[in-house]
């Protein structure tokens, strides 16, 4: 009697390491799990040229072209943009010809970008310049509706290089910092 409760005895330490051998091993899956899921950001920052700059932006660009009608003359615009977190982002570029007002065309995107996201209120201005201190900006931030008539934040900025107008463009439910950071520092020379 006694050697079976003695063997009793023993069995169970043996159980209680095989439960932590398990729990060790769970424990390992999850880490690598999450370890995984961390190298797997849902923001992938990349640059992209656009014109004589480069913008960065957060997951594949499409890329487009289409003419606009703006400060009284047909103009290219060029277009980089894709989605990402629940957010729109974008990046476009106009070369001015000659004697082009850049000014005129600048408050006319805004006016057209307001517009098509029914700005309410007063946007905030801006002006900011990126991290690397060779982009000066216009900066503003927007309260809106999207075309599905749902709350829309923007944050849209432009800028002047050389002979191009860019313009670059966020629009979510919510404009966080992790997403307007390095979009807004991203554009540079190339």
């Amino acid at each position: 009697m006694a050697s079976r409760y003695h063997a009793a005895l023993n069995f169970v330490p043996r159980l209680s390491r095989k439960a932590t051998i398990l729990q060790s091993i769970r424990i390992s899956l999850l880490v690598a799990v999450a370890v995984l899921l961390a190298c797997n950001p849902v923001l992938n920052w990349r640059r992209v040229p656009l014109g004589d700059m480069a913008v960065t932006l957060p997951c594949k660009p499409d890329h487009t072209q289409r003419t606009v009608q703006w400060a009284g003359q047909s103009l290219e615009m060029e277009m980089v943009g894709c989605e990402a977190d629940g957010a729109l982002f974008a990046a476009s570029r106009i070369h001015l010809p000659a004697g082009t007002d850049s000014s005129q065309l600048q408050a006319q995107w805004k006016t057209a970008s307001l517009q098509q996201m029914k700005s309410q209120g007063e946007p905030t201005h801006e002006p900011t310049m990126s991290r690397s201190r060779t982009v000066v900006m216009e900066q503003i931030a927007a309260s809106g509706q999207g075309s599905d008539g749902k709350a829309l934040q923007a944050r849209l900025a432009w800028t002047l290089s050389g002979a191009n107008l860019y313009h670059l463009a966020i629009y979510a439910a919510r404009v966080s910092p992790e997403m307007a950071e390095p979009f807004f520092d991203g554009i540079n020379p190339p």
